[in-house]
């Protein structure tokens, strides 16, 4: 990609590359984040469900 284009998913702005490089890494950035806490609330969520069959409750 050249550092004139717009990346698939950001909006066309007058930016310049090196600040749309940032919103890209900050995008990705919060992608994973979230995906993480996804991960993260599933286990838990694993956990209790295994426990609670384990104990017979």
């Amino acid at each position: 990609m050249k550092d004139t284009e717009t990346p698939t998913g950001l909006s066309p702005s007058a930016d310049h590359p090196a600040q749309k490089r940032r919103k890209m890494s900050a995008g990705r950035g919060l992608a994973l984040f979230i995906a993480g806490v996804a991960a993260a609330a599933f286990a838990v969520y694993l956990f209790v469900v295994v426990y609670g069959l384990i104990a017979g409750t």
